[in-house]
């Protein structure tokens, strides 16, 4: 018996006018999800709380039964430990980054930009900003970087005699910080701000005249760069500057998934901060992306085949692609997203189910195309298998998971609800 826990990144949504006033979700042609919500039962989880917007990362933490508002530190020092910049013990701090541009004469940010540089444009850059910036007025501080996926990386400072605290604010005008939660910011200044920190101590100082002096100083790398000339030579906006948000300290060891649930864990995902959060849970964790040159429905086909051969006894899985188009404000691309979930995940993953096997499907935080940013919206979820007693929904979605039948309301209380029905289907098996 396996319990599959399947993600689909940002897919909950609200009513889009050009979709007849349905979501995404509800307008996609999704005869598979349809037939788990016919067959199972829907219920709206609350991710973390109805004011915190969640990220990929907590909200998977909150889904694996693991409350964010008691476990969570921050997306930057899981990213840290994810990419193994920092270990629990060390005295670090790290942050996510993104790859932007800014036009200072018009005082003009693009937070995103850079998700048109190719992957050996965004290393090349990545690699002059380490081999050319070097931070003074400090003894005995480091720093790593690392990029990936177009736009984005990770930033780590260490040291072992120099107060560091994490607890500095962004310098991404997109996001500010509560605490370790990263909250969006409507209407910002589209300009980049100064890091500040936010607690009275030397280490918050130190943190946040260090991230101010490599800002200053890869921003002058980036505009000096080759590639930056010839990007604006092409009508290419330049990717000029580094937005670092989500810094922490190193995270707090957690209580491991085997200890809690006597199940061992496989985390199928596709960033850093989840490796670091399955390394903290002492899970088996493996990254899922496409493969050069692999075109979207054969990465989803190939996963089935390994998520179905995985041994272990909970298999969780992120499925990345509806986000994005909710970041842009692309409706049908979205229910496009979905539509190809459903053929090339879902029906294959139907057919190599075995009877005693459960299934769900949520999202881990909505991306409303209407805002282009993460809400706090509660999302729909399917739970299917053999031992649950179907409700009267007959079509997934966020309207007919508000009238479901599922029993819980908060995502950190899916597992032990899950697995309490695993065990009862499991005590039915024996007595048969």
């Amino acid at each position: 018996m396996k319990t599959y826990i399947i993600i689909l990144d940002g897919a909950a949504d609200r009513p889009i006018a050009s979709l007849d006033d349905r979501t995404p979700i509800e307008a996609a042609r999704t005869p598979c999800l349809d037939q788990l919500a016919r067959e199972g039962q829907q219920g709206l989880l609350t991710i973390i709380r109805q004011d915190i917007c969640p990220e990929s990362d907590n909200g998977a933490m909150a889904l694996l039964s693991y409350d964010p508002l008691e476990y969570y530190t921050g997306r930057g020092p899981l990213e840290g430990l994810g990419t193994g910049f920092l270990e629990l013990s060390d005295q670090a701090v790290s942050f996510r980054i993104n790859f932007a541009s800014y036009n200072e004469q018009e005082q003009l940010l693009d937070r995103r930009t850079a998700r048109d540089l190719t992957e050996d444009e965004l290393q090349a850059l990545t690699q002059e900003i380490k081999d050319k910036v070097f931070l003074t007025g400090f003894n005995d501080i480091t720093f790593d970087l690392v990029s990936f996926r177009h736009h984005r990386g990770i930033f780590c400072l260490r040291s072992d005699t120099l107060p560091l605290s994490g607890n500095v604010s962004n310098t991404d005008p997109g996001f500010r910080k509560d605490g370790p939660f990263g909250i969006p910011v409507d209407n910002f200044v589209p300009r980049p701000l100064k890091c500040q920190p936010l607690e009275n101590s030397q280490g918050a100082q130190n943190v946040a005249n260090l991230v101010n002096q490599f800002v200053s100083r890869s921003r002058e790398v980036m505009n000096n760069s080759t590639i930056n000339r010839q990007r604006k030579a092409q009508g290419l906006l330049p990717a000029n500057t580094l937005l670092l948000r989500d810094g922490g300290d190193p995270p707090r060891a957690i209580p491991g998934f085997y200890e809690k649930y006597q199940r061992k864990l496989s985390f199928y995902g596709q960033m850093p901060a989840e490796k670091g959060l399955v390394h903290l849970m002492g899970g088996c964790f493996t990254y899922s992306n496409p493969q050069a040159g692999e075109e979207e429905e054969d990465y989803l086909r190939r996963s089935v085949q390994q998520i179905t051969s995985d041994p272990n006894d909970v298999i969780f899985i992120h499925l990345k692609s509806p986000d994005e188009p909710g970041h842009d404000g692309q409706p049908l691309l979205k229910l496009q997203a979905i539509e190809t979930i459903d053929r090339c995940f879902m029906a294959p993953l139907l057919q190599r189910l075995a009877p005693a096997d459960l299934c769900v499907v949520t999202s881990d935080h909505a991306t409303p195309c209407e805002l282009g940013i993460h809400s706090a919206d509660a999302v729909p979820i399917i739970l299917y298998g053999r031992s649950i007693v179907p409700d009267a929904t007959r079509a997934f979605g966020e309207r007919y998971a508000a009238t479901g039948g599922l029993p819980i309301q908060r995502a950190i209380d899916l597992l032990p609800y899950v697995l309490r029905v695993e065990n009862a289907g499991q005590a039915v098996m024996v007595a048969e």
